[in-house]
């Protein structure tokens, strides 16, 4: 093999591989045991809701029932359902301890990509708090964990850092897992494209891309044409011609006390992130940060850059459903990374965004012990549609 052959067959590292500083495996172990702990604490503390409402009845049911038929388009998330129905323990006591482990390993996940964008320790830890407490996550600890959020949550950080690890194998089986919890984690795919991609047509990280693809796709297929979903009539953005149906629904979030609501969801879902994640699209590498890859840009720019094609995924899914806090809040990786870029150089700014999230959060989690949970968290889905 000449020389040019030789460096054909070795692999692109790609522009963020220059600055990776992975933790060690005791470090994540440790911040995986300090995450699982705050939640069980907070979990303690806070006050739960009796009864079910929005999504839980429908994953309540399929867990009961795993063989369906269910309701359109839960129907189609059968992993978490059929993992509480093979638990030997209560549905209660299952969703409860899914959830825990599927944070705290998000959180660990989360911390692993911070720190492979060279953030400080203290910041990543602050921001994976923030991250474990946001009001999104709140809400599955309040309602017994009957939720699919924190699984697929879980999916789209892990499958951020596999992406940018360039490990294309455990990227392949995140998203395969990831198919059966939430449509979702299918985003993975044009986001690898985007950060493996080094220009708009690239044939190589095409080839890539679609061997990834490949089986996760497949399996979507399969449980599309495999699975009896009911109701599909009875669901917002459903119904009616494509075009139309998108656009009632963004009507509909963006008039009367629907817009004030998707705008506070949307608000608190990263709090003082929506300001210091942005600038991050045209952050300048400090020379304290280490030699610049030659074949790129900075790390933290390049994710911000690429990483808008999952933003991009979030807000096309808008005009699927309702409650825009929880799908945005898929683009977290991208988020807290971009905001830890800006403010990690300023430690004084770093030291107040942490604690304006996390003072977010904690005005959330008393809005839910007084008040949320008594007077109903979310009455904009569920309500009137029959649960088979």
């Amino acid at each position: 093999m000449g020389p040019t052959e030789a460096r054909r067959a070795e692999p692109r590292a790609g522009p963020l591989a220059a600055r990776r500083h992975p933790p060690p495996a005791r470090e994540l172990g440790l911040v995986a045991a300090g995450s699982l702990l705050l939640l069980v604490a907070v979990d303690a503390a806070i006050r739960h809701e009796h009864g079910q409402s929005g999504d839980e009845v429908f994953y309540s049911r399929m867990a009961a029932h795993p063989g369906g038929p269910h309701n359109f388009p839960y129907a189609y998330r059968v992993g978490v359902p059929w993992l509480v129905h093979v638990l030997p323990f209560s549905h209660v006591v299952s969703f409860t301890l899914l959830a825990w482990l599927a944070m705290a390993a998000g959180g660990a996940a989360l911390y692993a990509l911070l720190r492979d964008h060279a953030v400080g320790r203290g910041l990543a830890v602050g921001l994976v708090a923030g991250f474990l407490l946001s009001p999104v996550l709140l809400v599955v600890l309040v309602r017994h964990g009957r939720s699919v959020d924190p699984a697929s949550v879980l999916v789209i950080v892990l499958g951020v850092l596999w992406t940018v690890r360039r490990r294309r194998v455990a990227l392949a089986l995140t998203i395969l897992a990831g198919t059966t919890i939430r449509e979702s984690s299918l985003f993975l795919i044009p986001l690898a494209y985007a950060v493996w991609a080094e220009r708009p047509l690239d044939r190589r990280a095409f080839a890539e891309v679609a061997a990834v693809a490949a089986a996760p796709l497949t399996l979507y297929v399969v449980l599309r044409l495999s699975i009896d979903a009911v109701g599909r009539e009875y669901i917002p953005g459903y119904t009616g011609p494509f075009l139309s149906a998108r656009w009632a629904i963004v009507r509909q979030a963006l008039s009367g006390s629907s817009l004030g609501q998707e705008a506070r969801r949307l608000a608190y879902t990263y709090g003082p992130l929506w300001l210091a994640a942005p600038p991050a699209i045209w952050l300048r590498a400090a020379p304290a940060d280490g030699a610049r890859p030659a074949d790129g840009p900075p790390p933290a720019r390049f994710l911000a850059r690429r990483g808008l094609v999952l933003v991009a995924a979030c807000f096309a899914a808008m005009t699927f459903a309702f409650d825009w806090g929880r799908i945005v809040f898929l683009a977290a990786p991208v988020f807290y990374v971009g905001a830890a870029a800006v403010v990690g150089r300023r430690p004084r700014l770093a030291a107040a965004t942490v604690a304006a999230l996390l003072l977010v959060d904690l005005g959330y989690a008393v809005y839910l012990h007084v008040h949320g949970v008594a007077a109903g968290i979310d009455t904009a889905v569920g309500h009137g549609i029959p649960v088979y």
